[in-house]
């Protein structure tokens, strides 16, 4: 086995400078507090967001909500046949693609909706607390901008991928 000099490697960017590391690490301590909270009424974090995605895009195709919520389209089948036993939502074929559905909120959703709400708005109080709402105007400003720039890169990246793929052929 050799060994090497780590110092040839170049120098390692401080967490606190890495925004590979924030973003990641505040996905992992979000996803952390939701769950322990929505366990609190049965609920997963995975149907909480479904039920978001779905109140935010009433008629949704069940493959776009997949995609948002970056699932297998087998995984999501499952997890709303947990929402529509619990009465929350219901499937609507598309009257433009017989081979799919559409996602609707039912009335029965209003409580649980309710609460995601609040425990949104309270999670987000809580953990903008110490900005000054100039800083959190900036906050979400920045984070508005570095996603579109993801997104672009994303698409950049797809497109490529989709030459590369045809150029092999």
């Amino acid at each position: 086995m050799s060994s090497y000099d780590l110092d040839d490697i170049g120098p390692l960017v401080p967490e606190s400078e890495s925004l590979g590391f924030l973003l990641a690490d505040n996905v992992r301590l979000t996803r952390r507090i939701a769950s322990h909270y929505f366990e609190q009424y049965q609920l997963t974090l995975s149907q909480a967001k479904a039920l978001l995605g779905v109140r935010r895009w009433q008629g949704i195709r069940q493959v776009d909500l997949a995609d948002y919520m970056d699932i297998q389209p087998i995984s999501l089948a499952r997890l709303l046949d947990q929402l529509a036993e619990n009465g929350w939502i219901e499937r609507r074929p598309d009257p433009k693609d017989r081979r799919a559905f559409q996602l609707f909120l039912t009335p029965a959703a209003a409580p649980i909706l309710k609460m995601i709400t609040a425990a949104s708005a309270e999670f987000q109080q809580q953990a903008l607390a110490g900005l000054t709402p100039e800083q959190q105007q900036a906050l979400f400003a920045g984070l508005n901008r570095v996603r579109e720039n993801l997104t672009a890169l994303s698409k950049n990246i797809s497109e490529s991928k989709v030459v590369s793929e045809v150029s092999e052929k």
